[in-house]
C-alpha cells in the first residue's frame, strides 16, 4: 500500500470520526434533559410529596414553554418512594443506573430520603433536595459537593419558633411539645428543647407519637391537664389534621396551637382549624417580591397547588435554580453547573437567596430561619400571614382565651 493511499484513508477516517462526534453532539443536544423526581406519591407522606412534584412540574412547564434549557426540553422521570426507606433507595438507584437522569430535584420525608441518598452517594449526581429537614441528612450528605438543600434544617425552624414566641405579648412561659417519632420529629424536638429552654421557656411535656396515629386522646388529655401557654405540634400533614380535630372533640381549649407546616391545605382542617397557627417557609399570601408572579402562574396553570404551603414552592425553586445555573454555565458540564449553583444568587419566591454554608456543616443550604413565617387559619378557609410584620397580611389572634 502506497503512502499516498494510506494517508488518504487516514484522512477519510479522521473526517468520519469528526463527523460522528458532530452528529453525536447534535443528537445529544437535541435530546430531552432527564430530571429525576423521587417523591412519595403513596403512603403517609403522599400529600406533601404530590405538592413537591406539582411545583417541579410547574417549573418544567414554564421552562419548556420558554424554549427549554439551552435548547433541550426538560423531561421529568417521576417515581414513587412510597414514603418508605427501601422503596426510596431502589427508586433512586434505578434513576441513576437505568434512566440515566442528568440531575435530581425532589425528595420528601427525612427517613426515606436518608436511605435514598445513601443508595446513590457513590454516583455523586447533581442532587437538589427540595424538602426534608432532619440534621441527620445534613451530617450525612451536607459536605458533598453535589448535594444542594433548599428547605431549612431542624435548627432553622426551631430558631424561628423562638424568635416568634419571644415577640408575643404577653410572652408565653410554658410549652408542651408533641412530635412524630421518626427522624424529622425526634431531631426537631431535640432542637426545640435546645433553643427554647435557654430562651427562658419551660417545656412541660415532650411526647412522641407515630405518624398516622388515629387516636391522640392520651397526649391531648395530658395537654388539657397541663394547660400550657403554647402547644407545639411537630408532625406531618395528616398528624396535624387529626390532632386539630381531636382538640375540638375533646374540648382541650388550648391557649395557643402552633404546628410545623408539612404540606397541609387549609380546607383539610375545616372549621376546627380556625386560629390554628403554622410556622413555615412560604405562603401564597405572603408579601415577597416574586411571590405575586408565582401565584399568578399557579392560578393559570396549576390552581390545584394554590392552597398549598411551602411544598410546591420548594419543588419549583429547586428546578429553577438548576435551570438558571445551567444557563449561566452555558453548558451541561457537571463541574461548571456545580460552580454556578454554588456561587449564584437566585431571585426566588422566598426572596433573594443563595446556596451557602450552614451552621451544621452543609456546603450548599438555600433557606434559613430568616425565611420563616407564621400563618394563622381563619374562618371560611381563609389564611393570614401574621409574622414577621414585613410579610404579614393580618394580625395574630393570641392568646386564644
Amino acid at each position: 500500500m502506497s503512502p499516498k493511499v494510506t494517508f488518504s484513508r487516514l484522512l477519510k477516517a479522521a473526517f468520519a470520526a469528526v463527523l460522528a462526534v458532530t452528529v453525536t453532539s447534535a443528537t445529544s443536544y437535541a435530546e430531552d434533559l432527564l430530571i429525576g423526581v423521587p417523591v412519595p406519591l403513596t403512603g403517609g407522606l403522599s400529600q406533601a410529596g404530590r405538592l413537591v412534584l406539582g411545583g417541579v412540574e410547574l417549573a418544567a412547564s414554564e421552562i419548556n414553554r420558554n424554549g427549554g434549557i439551552l435548547g433541550r426540553k426538560v423531561k421529568l422521570v417521576v417515581d414513587d418512594t412510597k414514603s418508605e426507606a427501601n422503596a426510596s433507595a431502589m427508586v433512586a438507584t434505578k434513576m441513576v443506573t437505568q434512566d440515566k437522569v442528568y440531575a435530581f430535584v425532589g425528595g420528601f420525608g427525612s427517613t426515606a430520603d436518608y436511605a435514598l441518598l445513601q443508595s446513590i452517594k457513590r454516583y455523586q449526581p447533581i442532587f437538589i433536595h427540595a424538602a426534608s429537614q432532619s440534621v441527620k441528612l445534613e451530617k450525612g450528605f451536607g459536605d458533598q459537593p453535589w448535594y444542594f438543600h433548599v428547605y431549612i434544617w431542624d435548627y432553622h425552624r426551631q430558631k424561628g419558633v423562638v424568635k416568634f414566641l419571644e415577640g408575643l405579648s404577653p410572652k408565653p412561659k410554658t410549652v408542651a411539645i408533641a412530635y412524630e417519632d421518626g427522624l424529622f420529629g425526634t431531631d426537631a424536638a431535640r432542637y426545640a428543647k435546645d433553643f427554647l429552654e435557654p430562651a427562658g421557656f419551660k417545656i412541660v411535656m415532650q411526647e412522641p407519637f407515630k405518624t398516622g396515629t388515629a387516636d391522640f386522646s392520651p397526649i391531648l388529655n395530658r395537654i388539657k391537664n397541663l394547660d400550657p401557654d403554647v402547644t407545639y405540634v411537630i408532625g406531618y400533614a395528616g398528624d396535624g389534621i387529626q390532632i386539630n380535630r381531636q382538640v375540638k372533640e375533646l374540648a382541650v381549649n388550648p391557649k395557643f396551637m402552633l404546628y410545623t407546616e408539612s404540606g397541609a391545605k387549609r380546607e383539610d382542617f375545616g372549621e376546627a382549624g380556625v386560629n390554628a397557627a403554622f410556622i413555615q417557609d412560604y405562603a401564597p399570601e405572603q408579601r415577597t417580591p416574586r411571590n405575586a408572579d408565582f401565584v399568578k402562574l399557579m392560578q393559570k396553570e396549576r390552581p390545584d397547588l394554590l392552597p398549598a404551603r411551602s411544598s410546591a414552592a420548594l419543588g419549583y425553586t429547586g428546578l429553577m435554580t438548576l435551570k438558571e445555573s445551567i444557563e449561566a454555565a452555558k453548558s451541561f458540564d457537571r463541574d461548571a453547573v456545580l460552580r454556578e449553583l454554588s456561587t449564584r444568587t437566585f431571585d426566588t419566591v422566598f426572596g433573594s437567596v443563595k446556596y451557602g454554608p450552614s451552621p451544621g456543616g452543609a456546603k450548599h443550604q438555600l433557606l434559613s430561619e430568616d425565611n420563616e413565617i407564621v400563618v394563622q387559619f381563619r374562618a371560611n378557609n381563609g389564611v393570614d400571614v401574621v409574622w414577621p410584620q414585613a410579610a404579614a397580611t393580618g394580625k395574630l389572634v393570641y392568646p386564644l382565651r
